[in-house]
């Protein structure tokens, strides 16, 4: 996964995949299994654009209400 393209599709999937985890899954198991799946994503993303994907995941969390956004544009 090299394009910002690639990343922002791998993204989308990785927010629905966290809306399934929501509903399927107690609150508590959530951001285990989350993680599990951001690991797929995380490792194949080129030096340039781990920030960016790190703030998209960080925000998919906090707007699940599974972490506090301590972001600074939270």
């Amino acid at each position: 996964m090299k394009s910002k393209t690639d990343i922002d599709a791998a993204l989308a999937a990785l927010e629905r995949r966290l809306q399934a985890l929501c509903s399927e899954l107690p609150a508590e198991r959530v951001l285990e299994a989350f993680t599990d799946e951001t690991r797929r994503l995380t490792r194949d993303v080129p030096p340039e654009h781990e920030a960016y994907v790190e703030d998209r995941v960080h925000r998919l969390l906090a707007d699940a209400g599974l972490i506090a956004d301590d972001s600074p544009t939270g």
